[in-house]
């Protein structure tokens, strides 16, 4: 997370140093040039005037250009004259009015300039209200645009939208509690009432475009350039919460969701609102019941066997992954295949041994809490550090509802999807180049369906119980309930299309050869190289005639008692 943060901080200086070493004294011969001459304008003869939403046609604009030719004033006039006094503090905008109680403003503005016009925006006040402005000139044109208008006792007449990020207009959020980032609040008053208004409340959408630029990926991921985040309430992208407004604009009250129920309390101004969150309680919650534990997974030397595998893992298939031994072809279940790959020690280690997958999710991963708000807190240790202490994730990191019985959607923080995707510039990028153009298509599929998970939630099976495998002495696979194990996994439905878009690339050869080598840089993985040719061959016909294929997590009841040998 640490990382992400820095990226993104990166970016923002990147952005910051370019905007102020721009050249914005228009002395480019290439760029628009504000009109030399003072002219009146009105919508008849190109001005465009919208005040609060409100396309105003009975107003009058005076463009006075500065001698340097890098700003101007401009005068804007409705039709009315005066207003009387007793309707001046009204928070309403007149008929012949520009803003509420003015019939006429004045703002000076120095633009910023492009090819072919000038931009310009900033904030301003009347007698009665504040309110931001922006707008463009062109040769022929002017518009201009009057929003976050808030009167000056107080009242807010325009719609205001809240994040963390706006300094203008900031939020603080909070969900029974724990803070939360990376949302929005939109604050739309009612016209007809200005005590009565409703919040929105929506995850923020996540603009990666820079840092995916800057990452120079193998593979263009433009796709996921722009991530909606997970709503406010989990369960709910977007949800709509009328509220009354009291004294010093405070509110408070009750309100539910399709999963949730809550209460709630908070306070706006046109520069922050703060909400909170309350007491807020899935409506279906048969997880909470019981804190799991991830098992102990160690090497039992009495039975020599390996045992407490926190693995989920189901793949069954009419075809087989075949093993070229050197001229024996050996044909394997798909599950045995990957249930070997599981064991082989491929993680370094900082006592220069290395760990199983199987090992890390073991020694990383400790206990998971599905809590009655909607939080998933992890109970994990730094790096799977034998021995390290435990650290509990903060709320807000991953959230759940139960969408039905035995299925629950999974939000997760993008930015930890962030992280993953920049983990791809690494040696593969650099090992050899692969035309990814090809795939473009599936690429493309493949993040759309990324971005909407993350935005919905990803549908994640749940079930008390374990699977057992087949066996090789003809005992069919079966899962065994027990009230004592939860298994939380991605079911077939979910993984078996993602199979499917991604398995033709393994016709390609130079995709092949790309992962053989790299593939032989690993000293464990090594000896097997050679014989993966055959085993991505097969990956089109395992995957074709794939009928159930499960990938999860075993957890337990019972806390694991770690003081047998840890598995090697």
């Amino acid at each position: 997370m640490r990382k992400l943060f820095t990226y993104v901080l990166v970016a923002a200086a990147a952005m910051a140093g370019f905007t102020s070493c721009s050249d914005d004294d228009n002395n480019d011969p290439q760029l628009f040039e504000l009109p030399a001459e003072s002219k009146t304008m009105t919508p008849s003869n190109g001005l465009t005037f919208v005040s609060n939403g409100q396309s105003l046609s009975d107003v009058t604009l005076q463009y006075v250009p500065a001698a340097d030719g890098k700003s101007a004033i401009l005068d804007i006039f409705g039709s009315n004259a005066s207003r009387a006094a007793s309707r001046a503090e009204s928070p309403v905008i007149a008929p012949g009015d520009v803003l509420p109680g003015a019939a006429s403003v004045s703002i000076n503005v120095t633009p910023k300039f492009e090819a072919d016009r000038a931009t310009f925006e900033g904030d301003a006040e009347s007698t009665y209200c504040t309110f931001h402005y922006d707008g463009t000139i062109t040769a022929t044109t002017i518009q201009v645009n009057f929003t976050n208008i808030v009167m000056k006792n107080g009242v807010i007449i325009s719609t205001l939208t809240f994040t963390d990020a706006d300094v203008d207009h900031m939020l603080e959020l909070t969900y029974n509690g724990a803070p939360l980032m990376g949302k929005t609040v939109s604050f739309k008053p009612d016209a007809s009432d200005f005590k009565r208004a409703v919040l929105t409340l929506a995850g923020q959408a996540l603009d990666l475009t820079d840092l995916l630029a800057t990452a120079q990926l193998p593979v263009d991921l433009s796709k996921l350039s722009k991530i909606q985040t997970p709503g406010v309430i989990p369960g709910t992208s977007s949800f709509e919460l009328p509220v009354v407004l009291g004294d010093d604009n405070a509110f408070s009250g009750s309100a539910e969701t399709a999963f949730v129920t809550f209460n709630y309390e908070g306070q706006v101004a046109s520069e922050k609102l703060v909400f909170n969150i309350t007491e807020a309680k899935l409506k279906n919650a048969p997880l909470s019941e019981n804190k799991w534990y991830v098992p102990h997974y160690f090497y039992n030397e009495d039975t020599w066997e390996y045992e407490g595998n926190p693995v989920h893992f189901v793949w069954e298939s009419s075809a087989k992954f075949n093993i070229d031994l050197g001229g024996l072809v050996l044909p394997l279940q798909p599950a045995a295949l990957v249930g070997m790959m599981l064991q082989m020690g491929l993680i370094p280690q900082d006592d220069n041994e290395t760990a199983s997958i199987t090992q890390m999710i073991s020694r990383s991963l400790k206990t998971i809490e599905f809590q009655p708000d909607g939080n998933i807190i992890a109970g994990y240790v730094e790096n799977g550090k034998v021995g390290g202490p435990v650290i509990q994730s903060p709320a807000g990191l991953a959230q759940y509802v139960i969408a039905s019985d035995g299925t629950l959607l999974l939000y997760l923080n993008p930015q930890a999807i962030i992280m993953n995707v920049m983990k791809a510039q690494n040696e593969a990028a650099k090992s050899r180049a692969i035309d990814f153009s090809k795939y473009q298509a599936t690429i493309d599929g493949l993040a759309e369906m990324l971005a909407r998970c993350v935005s919905e939630g990803f549908p994640i099976t749940y079930a008390n119980g374990i699977y057992k495998a087949a066996t090789e002495e003809g005992e069919d696979s079966e899962f065994i309930n027990t009230d004592d194990n939860l298994s939380v996994y991605a079911n077939t439905e979910f993984i078996l299309p993602i199979l499917k878009a991604v398995a033709p690339i393994f016709n390609d050869e130079e995709v092949r050869q790309t992962i053989m080598n790299l593939a032989g840089q690993n000293e464990d993985f090594a000896a097997m190289a050679p014989m993966l040719d055959g085993i991505l061959k097969s990956v089109p016909d395992v995957v074709e005639g794939t009928t159930k294929i499960e990938a999860g997590i075993i957890l337990t009841k019972n806390e694991p008692i770690v003081s047998e040998t840890p598995a090697e």
